[in-house]
């Protein structure tokens, strides 16, 4: 069977809108409201975007199927400084990003010109997705899109702000953001190469003053509380420092930190030193006065913390391996024993050996072998082990953990003016704005911040969290550990497109702090335009009514101009759809829009309301690698889809895999899925071949197939494995039609009964397939108002299973037993007679069932006579691990004989062989009857 997929998905989305299905009203039905992260506007979408609409949609489908009432809705975003930077670009004439939308993303040459205007680009791209969603068929109710500059939704954030506001959980003051020097503007991950959110981390530099001097030496360091073990300093002798003027002092930095830090910091450059002249001199530990030399350390970056760094060997591997080195170049280092301030144990003593030489030993590092491969393994497994177990040895914060000293010192040393706070961005890989420039932490004065650091708010965010369903649950300990760590965010910005900061007109708000609460919104949208609701109406009175009911109705009415019967409406709506929600996102969005999210529903709105259910699928991968468009590997969804269809893709990048894992999209996978479907259709079209008939042993067993895949896949389904439950749903039921046809199976009601289920529960995965499939099946009505299949237990048989696998597995035992003597001497040249397959007798199965029941051998014997015993014994003793065993309960060794019996013609056409006997063990002559097993028939081949 040849699918024209273009045909066919035209065919049922044009009859999917006509049916409205997709639109969604309150009703008597249990509701779920479930979204997918609003797309940024810049480009047209790509394979990646599919993964996440797609699982939504795919799990829209089954709960509609499931008898709820879904509200699928989609919005778009737009706010940011991306969008400006691309229209930037194109005045620029910037040939790459051209050539990119041109050849990658088939923009018309015609339309360049145009998108020197952003508001163009965003409304350009916006429709673009539109397209491509509804190309792809996904179950959107269209009537509530909207996007993140339209000037209703404007006013609803404005509102959002407000009660941030009145909460206490806006607050104003200096505060550090990733910055462009180049566009000077606040950068957020919409802003960047790769969407990486700068992230910010405290780091803090100490103050060593120079001993014959005024002058400092400032240290970065994220481990203030080893501070008493440092025995010297380290600059790099081959970069060029400044003596600059900071905060009332003088101090030492790299001259590539100078311009960095200027932005945290007044500095002023005094003069220029080069980093040999800065060795040998003395400088003091602030906290111990003892005298540390300044030493030559050329794996100092310059670029980093202020291109100065204390050592301590004790703790440090790189520093206690750099002194070993220098040391052995005849450079006078400080000498050994190097003091500890953090033990691993409960002790009060250290050891006799510094940690980091310890863990340097541990993996065979010498002077001679002093790869940094081996120093870094050595510095991370010791700073993971010290930060988890490690105490403090002595001074004030004796006998605390390392990780609640660190803290405490780092403040006392602020507090005397010994150290000075300094902000570094913790990716792990160098943030780059899209215009090209790094990113650097600018401390912006009066800048406005949402406050994620506020204990009450945390508390009862870690509370809710704990209430929440989260998909894959191993992503649970992310959202607490982030929920943890995360403290201010700064919410405005001076340029880009958006809504207007409320507390500034001149800046708007950060394109993140915008998008938390939006979901809300879908619940009223519709209501406001049919309404024709002006943005001038919506004054905060009315999200005060609709979403928290704080205020009275008439009152709002006369405030806004807006009728009780609307606001009603609009209350009524976001009542019903906002208590059950499914938000479904990337992992890439974990560390910030999903906890945001979390934060900001959790603040505002009423408890009943806060988020049931977070879901968040891992990413796409293209041939093996992630996508990226500073990779230039994207791949643009229109091509995709306009070349393989839509449902093959669904199952190539959603059926594939389950959510926490990458899936990997490829030409050849997608060509190979094409097959699969074409080799379904067939099936399909060849029932007619078929006679309905009396039911046969293989018919029960297909019957009990499907039965117990309804529930296998309701379970994957609902837990988001759907993977699993494709695998099991399609390449399985493939597998198993063709097992029941190659055992003669030939029932058109079997078939169609087994099929007809099957179709049903893949119709999420497969819509527009599916809906084709189901029509040739002799239906009238579409698929996607049928029901989800529900499990006929009378029909499910673990018995008629369990024989038909054990039949599979003689089966295969019986080819490997052929493959093996036919080689043995004395059977070359013969040709296989006969077959003997020996039952089990029937005590054996419940020796064998009572031994999986009380797991203990000498259980067992004590219920048996005596006079069986030994015999018992014997045969039990061969299941050397009883606690991996499972019952045979639903077999008896008369049903696996007769099973056999009726299987006899199949197997003697899967082996090659006519003559294959059937016996029970009491009742064979052959020696090897006795090694029957329950699921294992002795096996006795005759060669002549």
């Amino acid at each position: 069977m040849v699918i024209d997929y273009k045909k066919i998905e035209e065919k049922w989305q044009k009859a999917w809108a006509e049916s409205t299905f997709f639109e969604s009203e309150p009703s008597e039905k249990k509701e779920i409201m479930v979204t997918a992260a609003m797309p940024y506007v810049n480009s047209p979408p790509h394979i990646g975007h599919f993964r996440t609409y797609g699982t939504a949609d795919v799990y829209a489908r089954y709960m509609r199927m499931r008898g709820y009432n879904v509200l699928f809705p989609v919005a778009f975003h737009k706010t940011g400084t991306p969008i400006l930077g691309i229209a930037k670009r194109i005045i620029a004439n910037d040939q790459d990003l051209i050539n990119d939308f041109i050849s990658v993303y088939k923009v018309d040459k015609s339309v360049i010109p145009k998108m020197v205007d952003p508001y163009f680009i965003a409304e350009y791209f916006k429709k673009e997705f539109e397209r491509e969603l509804k190309a792809c068929g996904f179950s959107i109710d269209w009537r509530r899109t909207f996007d993140s500059i339209d000037p209703l939704f404007s006013k609803m954030v404005e509102w959002q702000f407000y009660k941030l506001k009145d909460l206490g959980f806006l607050t104003q003051g200096a505060h550090p953001v990733g910055w462009c020097t180049n566009e000077n503007n606040a950068v957020g991950q919409h802003d960047t190469k790769g969407d990486m959110q700068p992230e910010i981390e405290k780091i803090v530099g100490i103050k060593f003053k120079e001993k014959d001097t005024n002058n400092f030496f400032i240290c970065a360091t994220f481990r203030p509380e080893t501070i008493d073990g440092v025995t010297n300093l380290f600059v790099n002798p081959d970069v060029e420092y400044s003596l600059v003027e900071l905060d009332g002092f003088r101090a030492y930095v790299s001259r590539d930190m100078v311009a960095p830090l200027s932005y945290q910091m007044g500095i002023k450059i005094i003069e220029e030193v080069k980093g040999s002249d800065l060795l040998n001199k003395v400088a003091i530990n602030p906290s111990t006065n003892e005298n540390i030399p300044v030493l030559p350390g050329r794996f100092v970056k310059p670029d980093f913390g202020t291109g100065v760094v204390m050592s301590v060997p004790a703790h440090a591997p790189f520093d206690y391996s750099t002194l070993k080195v220098l040391e052995n170049s005849g450079i006078d280092v400080p000498k050994g024993p190097y003091k500890s301030v953090i033990r691993m144990d409960n002790s009060n003593k250290s050891d006799d050996e510094p940690p980091a030489f310890a863990y340097l030993k541990k993996h065979n590092w010498s002077i001679d072998n002093n790869s940094s491969e081996i120093v870094e393994i050595a510095t991370k497994e010791l700073y993971k082990d010290e930060a988890h177990s490690g105490v403090m040895i002595s001074g004030k914060y004796a006998n605390m953990k390392e990780s609640e000293a660190r803290n405490l010192i780092r403040n006392d040393l602020i507090e005397s003016k010994n150290a000075l706070l300094i902000y570094v961005l913790a990716n792990d890989s160098v943030v780059k704005c899209r215009c090209g420039a790094t990113v650097i932490v600018k401390v912006v004065e009066d800048q406005w911040f949402i406050n994620y650091g506020d204990k009450k708010w945390k508390d009862n965010v870690i509370a809710h969290l704990s209430t929440m369903k989260l998909y894959p649950e191993k992503t649970r300990i992310t959202y607490q550990r982030i929920i943890d760590w995360i403290e201010e965010r700064a919410t405005e910005r001076a340029e880009g497109l958006g809504t207007k900061f409320p507390f500034n007109k001149e800046h708007i708000i950060e394109s993140l702090s915008d998008s938390t609460i939006y979901t809300a919104f879908y619940t009223i949208i519709n209501i406001l335009r049919s309404a024709n609701i002006s943005p001038e109406s919506l004054k905060p009175e009315f999200f005060d009514y609709v979403f928290n009911g704080s205020v009275e109705i008439e009152f709002v009415s006369k405030a806004t101009g807006i009728s009780a019967y609307v606001l009603k409406h609009a209350r009524e709506s976001y009542e019903y759809w906002y208590k059950n929600t499914s938000r479904h996102s990337g992992t890439d969005l974990l560390y910030n829009h999903l906890i945001m999210y979390i934060f900001n529903n959790v603040g505002i709105f009423k408890k009943e309301y806060w988020p049931k259910q977070i879901v968040a699928n891992a990413l796409l991968m293209y041939n093996g690698q992630k996508m990226s468009k500073s990779l230039r590997n994207t791949v643009s969804l229109h091509n995709v889809r306009e070349t393989y269809g839509t449902d093959a893709l669904r199952a190539v990048i959603i059926g594939s895999v389950n959510i926490d894992s990458d899936s990997n999209f490829t030409d050849l996978f997608v060509n190979q899925m094409l097959q699969k479907f074409e080799q379904f259709g067939n099936i399909i079209s060849e029932l007619n071949g078929y006679e309905s008939k009396e039911l046969k042993p293989i018919d029960f067993w297909l019957y009990s197939r499907l039965n117990s895949k309804i529930t296998e896949a309701t379970q994957n389904m609902e837990e988001f494995r759907f993977g699993d439950a494709f695998n099991g749903l399609f390449y399985g039921s493939l597998s198993e039609i063709k097992h029941y046809v190659d055992r003669n199976g030939s029932n058109k009601l079997v078939l169609t009964d087994f099929i007809s289920g099957v179709v049903k529960m893949l119709s999420p995965m497969l819509p527009h397939v599916c809906e084709e499939f189901w029509s040739m099946l002799g239906n009238n009505n579409m698929l996607i108002k049928e029901n989800w299949p529900e499990p006929d237990n009378s029909m499910a048989s673990k018995e008629v299973e369990s024989e038909e696998k054990i039949i599979e597995d003689t089966i295969s035992d019986v080819r490997n037993a052929i493959a093996l003597t036919s080689k043995m001497e004395q059977n070359q040249k013969k040709k296989l007679s006969k077959i003997s397959l020996i039952i089990a007798d029937q005590w054996k199965f419940d020796a064998y069932n009572a031994l999986v029941s009380k797991r203990k051998l000498s259980e067992v014997l004590s219920l048996i006579d005596q006079k069986d015993k030994e015999r018992t014994a014997k045969y039990l003793s061969q299941f050397k691990n009883p606690m991996e065993l499972i019952a045979l309960k639903d077999i008896s060794s008369e049903l696996l004989y007769n099973y056999f019996k009726d299987a006899c013609k199949y197997i003697k056409k899967e082996v090659d062989c006519d003559n294959i006997n059937i016996e029970r063990e009491s009742e064979s002559q052959n020696s090897r009857a006795s090694r029957a097993l329950p699921n294992k028939p002795s096996i006795y081949l005759e060669w002549n």
